[in-house]
């Protein structure tokens, strides 16, 4: 197989090669990986571009590199991708707990037009805006552009947020969340996106722009995540009532004849 220079970075491309076979089990914990000088040759690539991508596994904690003998299948790497917990408020719960938030924007401003459509609101109407990074260690997971209709945001404040999820200080609980409407698109990561998550410009990253609504069906809050599928999957359930194509998802083609 020869990798297509076009594309992505050619050691960002073998990086996503090996990683997947690692989580995937291909390669389990212990194991030794091939040479540099056969991964050169598989994927006709230069030993530079190979030791780049090694690297790059190994900062991430799936390789250790022991001079003189390879690269081997760092033993945590076995435990890095577990089976989706479909639990939607113990995982909210879990990621509060095992991730650091950072504030960048926590102010009351104009609220575009688009979004301001989303949540009812007129058209120079002034909205909470907040723009956020979670992150697990020094590795930054996700970060959020969110807008909050100043009438459900009055106990979103910076230290609160350190303690309390953003969704229960609007809604006042997680039971007390309604709808959730989401569109979930692949892009490139822009200079802003790439410095907060820590990635290389127009890396590929996941981009969800998700509506919130309470039990009264009102809409309480408009996001943008961006993620990297570096560190960040996305898991989604639905309901026996919910299961036909519209509800389960459906793809959009906005392609013209």
């Amino acid at each position: 197989m020869k990798l297509n220079s076009r594309g992505a970075l050619l050691h960002r491309q073998l990086y996503v090669l090996l990683k997947e076979q690692i989580v995937t089990g291909r390669y389990r914990a212990g194991d030794l990986l091939p040479t540099q000088e056969a991964l050169c040759r598989q994927f006709s690539i230069s030993r530079i571009t190979v030791r780049r991508a090694l690297a790059d596994l190994g900062e991430d904690g799936f390789i250790v590199n022991r001079q003189g003998v390879g690269a081997f299948v760092a033993a945590r790497a076995a435990r890095m991708k577990p089976g989706p917990d479909f639990s939607f408020i113990g995982e909210m719960r879990r990621t509060l707990k095992e991730t650091t938030m950072k504030i960048l924007q926590l102010e009351i401003r104009r609220c575009p037009q688009s979004i301001a459509a989303h949540l009812g609101l007129a058209e120079e109407e002034d909205a909470l805006h907040l723009v956020r990074t979670r992150s697990c260690g020094s590795r930054p997971v996700a970060l959020f552009d969110g807008w909050i209709p100043l009438r459900f945001a009055g106990s979103v404040t910076a230290k609160r947020l350190r303690s309390t999820s953003l969704h229960e200080l609007i809604a006042g609980s997680f039971e007390k969340l309604g709808r959730v409407a989401q569109e979930v698109n692949a892009a490139l990561a822009d200079p802003i996106v790439a410095q907060a998550l820590n990635v290389e410009i127009n890396s590929a990253v996941l981009k969800v722009d998700r509506l919130v609504h309470n039990r009264d069906g009102a809409a309480v809050h408009y996001v943008t995540v961006w993620t990297t599928p570096l560190r960040t999957r996305l898991v989604m359930e639905v309901g026996a009532d919910d299961i036909d194509g519209y509800n389960v998802g459906r793809l959009l083609h906005d392609v013209q004849r």
